[in-house]
């Protein structure tokens, strides 16, 4: 999310299975949402080394039905939004690369940018990549269809709403990336959604005091968010193992606005420390006529902040196992 959102060339053809390395020669011009992208994927293609988007809106595209990419220790830069979109299509890997300095001249129309989106995709797969330094957050998995103009892309591919599901956030180091969140999970279009989403053993940092920076950077934190597009729902979203640390804003947050829905989310085993909001917590859990029911809290852990949990609104949260470190309040209001 962005800060003041929350609560508190000609492409080539590529045969199938070739790997793309300098891909320079393979620009592209607009895309059919209204994008430029350096390069352009083609199913069954890995995508690795350098790739410098300078001048281009995306640094890599990979469009409706490209199935079975992977991009793999690629090095995305200088993209004026996205560094690396993926977009109503499923079977992806994106894996121990680098995307940063990316999002630093997008629209303004647009509302979200993070450096890797996903956006109505089925099974694709995020981990062991570094997203450092870019103009907005780090990684975001939505749903696509005609709410994805202000948000995701100019002009959104598919006229009708195309689900996000069985997505993976794994293992990736994420910070300094200014003005937006760390990872975020949300459902913009009625009728698409977003479900079973698994969020697992990412670092996410804005400042680090162990490190002796006492400076709040970043916006940080992991959000899982619905509403305020229409009756959206985000549905078993399970985060998992994750250490949060530094943020603006709570370490995970739930944010449900009116008419969405977020249901059966589970936050076990995340480690938090010293994030923000009001008051500063570990986790948020919140409406804003929006519903939030049936979350689980699990073995998580916060310290150096004011409330442990802090939730309002939703139904049937259970806690169990919460271990708290310099924390007044373990769970308000």
């Amino acid at each position: 999310m962005r800060r003041g959102f929350l609560i508190s060339g000609t492409a080539a053809c590529l045969v199938a299975g070739s790997a793309l390395a300098a891909p320079s020669a393979f620009a592209a011009g607009p895309l059919p949402n209204g994008f430029t992208a350096k390069v352009i994927a083609h199913s069954g293609q890995t995508i690795t080394g350098p790739v410098d988007a300078t001048g281009f809106d995306l640094g890599i595209y990979i469009g409706p039905g490209v199935h079975g990419v992977r991009v793999v220790r690629a090095r995305v830069t200088g993209a004026n939004a996205q560094g690396i979109l993926v977009q109503d299509t499923s079977d992806v890997v994106i894996e121990r690369s680098t995307v940063e300095g990316n999002a630093r001249n997008f629209p303004a129309q647009l509302g979200e940018v993070k450096a890797i989106s996903l956006a109505g995709t089925r099974h694709v797969v995020v981990t062991g990549n570094t997203v450092e330094g870019n103009g907005d957050g780090g990684i975001g998995v939505y749903d696509d269809g005609l709410n994805s103009p202000a948000t995701i892309a100019p002009v959104a591919v598919a006229t009708t709403p195309i689900p996000g599901v069985g997505n993976v956030v794994s293992g990736n180091d994420i910070r300094d990336n200014v003005h937006g969140c760390g990872i975020v999970v949300a459902a913009k279009n009625p009728g698409g959604g977003v479900a079973d989403t698994v969020v697992i053993g990412n670092t996410v940092t804005g400042f680090d005091p162990a490190d002796g920076d006492q400076t709040p950077g970043t916006v940080g934190g992991i959000v899982v968010a619905g509403g305020s597009f229409g009756a959206v729902q985000v549905s078993r979203t399970v985060v998992l193992g994750n250490r949060i640390t530094g943020g603006l804003i709570p370490g995970i947050s739930l944010h449900a606005g009116a008419p969405g829905t977020i249901t059966g989310t589970q936050l076990v085993g995340n480690r938090m420390a010293h994030n923000g909001g009001t008051p500063t917590s570990g986790v948020e859990i919140a409406t804003a006529g929006g519903t939030i029911s049936g979350t689980r809290v699990i073995g998580d852990s916060v310290a150096h902040d004011d409330v442990g949990v802090f939730h309002v609104g939703d139904t049937g949260t259970r806690i169990v196992g919460l271990r708290t470190s310099d924390v007044p309040a373990r769970e308000a209001p």
